[in-house]
């Protein structure tokens, strides 16, 4: 049973690390998201492997680069996410005369820094969206999951919007994304991340959610019971903060 373990998450770990295009030209927003749990007390060897293999992977045309981040907070504090977006679906399907040498590199030297490891893979809701032009400087992400209810999915998106298209119209000093997840995680959800830099950059904004919402639908009252009609089509889930890892999701490109 414990091999056969070992073989599942080394499979799924493959599957992601085989690695991919990079960028395409037009892409449909799709992104691989791996939470990575170390090995107790492999948490360095881990980023220095997964480092030493993203600078061997980055020699051959085709490879997926993610980006590394800790969990800062929350149930999953001290475990790694890596994500590669930008993808088109058709990128999953791609194959390269390097690929067995890439699975041998990583079974190797870095899954025997993995203790396990789980894979969504997620879609970026465009319309609901607003990120910055760079993210140079970014170096903290807030990730909480939604849910949204049976039979809400569209009562949420009209919600969604409003509050989308409100906040970018009051020039709402800060950045978000939407993405739903289309592989994994669970049913009707939906994930929220907003970007800052560092822990400073979270304080409240000015103008503030409520006084740009408020405004808008013409008063505080107004604004509640709006928040409350769309509040009741889905339900929070988990919430936490990472941080950018540098040296992990280094490619030696500079």
């Amino acid at each position: 049973m414990k091999n056969t373990f070992k073989l599942v998450v080394l499979s799924v770990l493959l599957g992601i690390f085989w690695l991919m295009p990079v960028q395409a030209q037009e892409n449909d927003g799709v992104a691989t998201v791996v939470t990575i749990t170390a090995k107790s007390g492999h948490e360095k060897e881990l980023v220095e492997a997964i480092t030493n293999y993203h600078h061997w992977v980055a020699k051959h045309d085709g490879h997926f680069e993610y980006n590394w981040y800790e969990i800062e907070t929350g149930p999953d504090t001290g475990k790694y996410i890596a994500r590669s977006g930008d993808h088109n679906w058709s990128d999953f399907d791609a194959e390269y005369d390097w690929q067995d040498e890439a699975g041998e590199n990583f079974a190797a030297n870095v899954a025997p820094h993995i203790e396990g490891a789980t894979r969504v893979i997620t879609v970026e809701m465009d319309d609901f969206s607003h990120w910055p032009e760079s993210f140079e400087g970014y170096t903290h992400f807030q990730v909480e999951d939604w849910y949204i209810k049976n039979g809400q999915y569209g009562n949420f998106r009209q919600g969604l919007k409003k509050i989308s298209d409100t906040l970018k119209a009051g020039n709402f000093p800060g950045y978000w994304g939407f993405v739903s997840v289309a592989s994994g995680g669970h049913g009707n959800q939906v994930t929220l991340v907003t970007a800052n830099k560092g822990w400073s950059d979270m304080a409240e904004k000015d103008p503030s959610f409520f006084d740009i919402m408020s405004e808008a639908l013409g008063g505080p009252e107004e604004f509640q019971a709006f928040m409350g009609d769309w509040g009741a089509t889905f339900k929070t889930g988990r919430s936490q903060m990472v941080s950018l890892m540098p040296e992990a999701s280094d490619y030696g490109n500079d």
